[in-house]
């Protein structure tokens, strides 16, 4: 009795599991229809919008014209294929017909003008002038009847019709320009002067004076026998635009090689360059004349510097009273106030 009793079990279990392989069989068979399904839904989608597509840059001419409003029905045609839209491929196609009916509406709307697509402009100003009475005026004193036309309009309007002032008169006089006679100004060649003429001997050379004033300053530097402070040197307490020019002159020197200016502790000059100064050192800039590089020099490395210094008034003035400069190292130069009348300086 065991023995059959396992037997109807072991038969029971090999009933359940054929059962279960029929319905995943089933399960996967009804997916697989499923997505057949699907792609035959986008197949068919695919293949409307490039119909559509097709027939849209075909009719491209015909869509243009001012009566034919093919473009909506095509608009709306795209608008019901796309409600069955899910994948990227079709909804890519649909962009490119909405980039081209786009294109082809806004050519359309270009090519619209005034007297085109059954509007006819003088017809509708003829209507308009008989609706308010116009060829019916007998005397210039009646006008047109702006009234009716008013309540003809508000008929279409749910707003309260209100006073309102137009933007000009309805009538404009032509004005008439005055044309004024220009008399032609005649000249007395009596009256005409004639421009001073130059000759060799009035034009007077003009002197150098740039290099002129540089060699002075460095004849200056050539005769002192130890290094200058900078302010010493260049800073006249007479005039600030002449301590701008001798600034100016030595950029020369120190441009050419010729001098050289050092930051240096004036009260122990012994220090060695490279050294850390102290602190609370007397850091002041030196000025001396030193020997013009060569080109091997620069080829060793030695480097140019530039330096642009910055002065006003108000540094000038505080230079003078700091290092107590009473007397310019270099001369102050006369100036020319007034050229020599008919002389030319070139």
């Amino acid at each position: 009795m065991r023995r059959q009793q396992r037997l109807s079990d072991d038969e029971h279990d090999a009933s359940m599991d054929q059962d279960e392989e029929m319905h995943n069989g089933d399960a996967s068979q009804d997916e697989d229809m499923a997505k057949e399904r699907i792609k035959d839904e986008k197949r068919k989608i695919r293949q409307q919008y490039r119909q559509l597509i097709t027939d849209t840059e075909e009719r491209r001419k015909e869509l243009m014209e001012p009566t034919n409003n093919d473009l909506l029905s095509n608009v709306d045609r795209a608008n019901n294929l796309y409600k069955n839209v899910f994948g990227t491929h079709e909804a890519t196609l649909d962009a490119k017909l909405l980039v081209m009916s786009a294109d082809l509406g806004m050519q359309k709307a270009k090519q619209l003008k005034m007297g085109q697509g059954g509007f006819d402009e003088t017809e509708y100003l003829t209507r308009l002038i008989n609706t308010m009475g116009g060829h019916e005026v007998e005397s210039e004193e009646r006008g047109l009847n702006w009234a009716k036309l008013g309540r003809m309009a508000a008929k279409w309007s749910r707003k309260a019709p209100t006073m309102d002032f137009m933007l000009g008169p309805m009538a404009v006089e032509h004005k008439t320009r005055n044309m004024k006679q220009r008399t032609r100004v005649v000249r007395d060649p009596k009256d005409m002067k004639k421009p001073q003429e130059l000759r060799e001997e009035d034009i007077a050379r003009q002197e150098n004076e740039t290099t002129k004033n540089v060699m002075q300053i460095s004849d200056i530097l050539e005769q002192m026998e130890e290094k200058v402070n900078l302010f010493h040197l260049v800073i006249n307490p007479e005039s600030f635009g002449q301590t701008v020019e001798n600034i100016f002159y030595l950029s020369f020197l120190v441009r050419d090689g010729k001098v050289s200016i050092t930051e240096e502790d004036v009260d122990n000059p012994d220090i060695e360059d490279g050294d850390e100064p102290r602190e609370g050192a007397n850091i002041q800039p030196m000025v001396e004349l030193c020997e013009t590089p060569t080109a091997e020099d620069y080829q060793g490395g030695l480097l140019k510097k530039q330096m642009i210094m910055n002065i006003d008034m108000a540094m000038w003035r505080e230079l003078i009273e700091v290092y107590d400069i009473r007397k310019t190292m270099i001369p102050t130069r006369v100036t020319k106030e007034k050229m020599e009348k008919g002389k030319w300086y070139g």
